[in-house]
C-alpha cells in the first residue's frame, strides 16, 4: 500500500490508508553517539542549546552543524537520519507532500535521501493542493499552513481543479515564534509574582518550554493556564489566563493580515486552526475560515493516487488535482445537510436562540461550534472548531443539543 508523508518541520507525519503511523516536530538534538528527534529532542533542547538543531528539514542542505559530530556534520546527514526512522513504516512505495516553496534543488536532494535511506518515492505533490481537494471551498482560497519558523500562504484556484498559483512565506510566524512569545510572557509573571526568573537556570527553562509546549498540543477549555517550575527544594507557580496568551500571539496574526491579501476564504490548516490566538484574530478582522482535518493532506492524496504516482518512473511535482466536491459559492450556505436548529429537550429552537448562540458560527462552510469553554461533539472534547452535521450531539455546562434542520 501506498503510505504518504507530509513533509512539515512542525509535524513530520506519515500515513498509511487512514492511519497516521508517525507524527513528530524537525527537531534534533545531536551528541556523540547519539541523536535525539521529535519530542524527545524538543524536550531536552534548552538543556543543550548548542546541540540542538531545528532548521535541518527547512534547510535540506550541506551545511555544517552549529556542533558537528561523527555521525551527523551537516543539515542533510540528519535529514538522513530522521527520514530513516520513518523507513521502515513506509511499505512499499511513498508519496510525498510538500509544500509549495520547496524548489527543485530541494526535491532532488529529498529524493536522493529517500533513495539512500531505502524509501521508494513514486510521487511529489503540493501538500495544498491535496489538502483542499476534498473539501468545498469558494474559487478563491488563501491556505495557512504552520511551520517551526514561518507561516506558509498559498493561494489557490478552485473550479474543477485546484490549482497553485503561489506560496510565500511570512518569518518570524512560526510556531517556534510563537513558544518563545508565551514563554517569555510567562517569564515575566514569574518575575513579578515570585521574584525568581525561570529562564536563569536550563533545567527551569527547559520545564517552562515543556509546560507550554503541552499547553499549546493540548485542549484549550481552561481560562487559566497553571505552570509550575521546580527548583533546588523550591516549588513556585503561576497562573495566567489564556486570553493572556492568545493576545501576545495576536500580535504575529497581524503580520499575516498586513501582507496578505486582503480578499479570499482562508483555509487554515488543523495545525494553524489549533494555535491559541489564530483563529479567533483572523475573525475579528472579518475573514472567512474554512478549517481543514488533521488528515486533510493524506485524504486528499488518498483520494488521487493514480494521478499521483509515477507510472514511468519520471517523478514530477503535481500542483494541479482534480476537486471532489465542486464550488461553494461565497454568498451561500453549503447544503441542504447544514443544520438550522438545535433540539434540546424535545424542543427545538433556532441556533441564534438557544444557550450556545455565542459559540456558533455560520459561514459558507457550514455551521461551526467554536472552540471555548469546555464542551463536546459527539463525547468528543472540542480543541478547535468544530463543523456540525445533521445529528451531532452536543454537550455543554450539562446540558444536551442535537443538531437538526427544520425545511419550510
Amino acid at each position: 500500500m501506498t503510505a504518504i508523508i507530509e513533509f512539515n518541520d512542525l509535524e513530520l507525519s506519515l500515513y498509511r490508508g487512514e492511519d497516521r503511523l508517525y507524527s513528530a516536530p524537525g527537531f534534533a538534538v545531536v551528541r556523540e553517539g547519539e541523536v535525539l528527534f521529535g519530542e524527545p529532542a524538543l524536550r531536552v533542547a534548552r538543556m543543550h542549546p548548542q546541540q540542538a538543531n531545528q532548521q535541518y528539514l527547512k534547510r535540506m542542505n550541506g551545511d555544517p552543524l552549529l556542533q558537528p559530530v561523527r555521525i551527523a556534520a551537516n543539515h542533510a546527514d540528519l535529514v538522513y537520519l530522521h527520514l530513516k526512522e520513518l523507513a521502515a513504516l513506509t511499505g512499499d512505495d511513498v508519496v510525498l507532500a510538500v509544500p509549495g516553496t520547496v524548489n527543485g534543488e530541494q526535491l532532488g536532494v529529498l529524493l536522493g535521501i529517500c533513495q539512500e535511506v531505502g524509501i521508494q518515492v513514486s510521487g511529489f505533490v503540493n501538500a495544498a493542493v491535496a489538502a483542499v481537494t476534498t473539501t468545498p471551498v469558494p474559487e478563491r482560497v488563501l491556505y495557512l499552513d504552520v511551520f517551526l519558523q514561518h507561516v506558509q500562504v498559498s493561494e489557490l484556484s478552485v473550479r474543477d481543479e485546484v490549482r497553485h498559483e503561489r506560496s510565500f512565506e511570512v518569518r518570524d510566524c512560526g510556531f517556534s515564534n510563537l513558544l518563545d512569545g508565551w514563554v517569555n510572557l510567562i517569564a515575566d509573571r514569574f518575575v513579578q509574582e515570585t521574584r525568581f526568573d525561570p529562564l536563569h537556570t536550563a533545567d527551569s527553562e527547559q520545564q517552562l518550554y515543556n509546560q507550554v509546549y503541552d499547553w499549546v498540543r493540548g485542549p484549550h477549555h481552561r481560562n487559566e493556564v497553571f505552570i509550575e517550575i521546580v527548583h533546588g527544594d523550591q516549588r513556585r507557580t503561576v497562573e495566567i489566563p489564556a486570553a493572556d496568551l492568545e493576545l501576545k500571539a495576536q500580535q504575529r496574526v497581524d503580520r499575516l493580515l498586513d501582507v496578505m491579501p486582503a480578499e479570499g476564504t482562508l483555509v487554515l490548516s488543523a495545525r494553524a486552526a489549533r494555535l491559541p490566538g489564530m483563529s479567533n484574530r483572523l475573525r475579528s478582522a472579518g475573514r472567512e475560515l474554512c478549517l481543514l482535518k488533521a488528515d486533510a493532506v493524506a485524504l486528499g492524496c488518498a483520494a488521487h493516487l493514480p494521478l499521483l504516482r509515477s507510472a514511468d518512473g519520471e517523478l514530477k511535482l503535481v500542483t494541479r488535482l482534480p476537486h471532489s466536491h465542486g464550488i461553494t459559492p461565497a454568498v451561500a450556505t453549503q447544503s441542504d445537510r447544514t443544520p438550522t436548529h438545535l433540539l434540546c429537550e424535545h424542543i427545538a429552537r433556532p441556533l441564534r436562540e438557544t444557550a450556545l448562540a455565542d459559540r456558533i458560527r455560520a459561514t459558507v462552510n457550514g455551521v461551526w461550534l467554536v472552540a471555548g469553554a469546555p464542551a463536546s461533539v459527539n463525547g468528543e472534547i472540542v480543541t478547535t472548531d468544530r463543523r456540525l452535521c445533521l445529528g451531532d450531539v452536543v454537550a455543554m455546562g450539562g446540558t444536551s443539543y442535537t443538531a437538526i434542520r427544520l425545511e419550510d
